[in-house]
């Protein structure tokens, strides 16, 4: 390993926290110095962010065209990544406060009011999460997320539904119901996967790509399909007794605003 490769892994070790982190052994030097210049100009970005958010602790690597509004109300813990086109806007009642180690890729959004009518609650993701690229999340009813949740690109979570029970008036005159999203630890949302408002994620979950999940996953438990349905365990003490629980989705003119069953 060359003296290049041993100084950048020491320096990623240390920010992650991480003492057994490797680089892998068939990265060039050439590779690494495009990668090592990349990440200091991300640096050199976030200092600004830094002076505005001051909740903000640690290194902010912040990638072009990055829009962070209101950001006295964004906390986060040391190494935040935002990559390119990362849209954040953290007005609420509570912002936004994300752990250490997490990264929001490319173009992703996370937004926390939609309305001025009517303040969100906020967002919370522990630490090392990853929100993959192109993916909403809505923390108008408030987003709890645990340590070591991982996102693909194209996640799309909902707190927030539109009421339609009136059709004598406007769908958008009827206002808001809203519920929050609890995903527990070590979770892995799939591709393209859509949860919407009042539902929550046990332990150690897969959601499948491109599933709609709109009740309760119970932990260790593997979901896919439209509505999603339990296909799989993890652990066989998680299984309960009988059936899977089928999981319905009530027809909406929006998938992102469903209405979620009664339990």
């Amino acid at each position: 390993m060359s003296v290049l490769s041993r100084a950048i892994e020491s320096i990623v070790a240390r920010l992650k926290g991480d003492p057994k982190y490797r680089l892998a052994p068939d990265l060039s030097s050439a590779q690494l110095s495009i990668v090592l210049w990349h990440r200091f100009r991300q640096i050199v970005r976030g200092l600004p962010l830094r002076l505005r958010a001051r909740k903000v602790r640690g290194v902010v690597f912040r990638g072009r065209r990055v829009v962070v509004e209101h950001a006295g109300q964004l906390a986060s813990g040391p190494a935040l990544i935002l990559e390119d086109r990362v849209t954040i806007n953290a007005l609420s009642r509570d912002g936004i406060a994300l752990g250490r180690n997490v990264t929001i890729a490319r173009g992703a959004t996370l937004l926390c009011t939609g309305v001025l009518a009517e303040l969100g609650d906020g967002i919370r993701l522990g630490d090392r999460c990853a929100v993959g690229a192109g993916s909403f999340l809505g923390g108008q009813g408030g987003l709890f997320v645990g340590d070591d949740v991982i996102m693909g690109p194209g996640v799309h979570i909902f707190t927030e539904n539109h009421r339609f029970d009136l059709t004598e008036l406007p769908i958008r005159a009827q206002g808001n119901s809203r519920a929050s999203v609890t995903i527990d630890r070590d979770c892995w949302i799939g591709a393209s996967a859509t949860i919407v408002a009042g539902v929550s994620i046990g332990t150690g979950s897969i959601i499948a790509a491109g599933a709609i999940v709109t009740r309760d996953v119970p932990p260790y438990a593997v979901v896919a399909g439209v509505p999603a349905r339990v296909i799989k365990w993890r652990r066989p003490a998680a299984e309960p007794v009988g059936p899977p629980p089928a999981l319905t989705l009530i027809q909406s003119p929006h998938v992102g605003h469903s209405r979620q069953a009664d339990r």
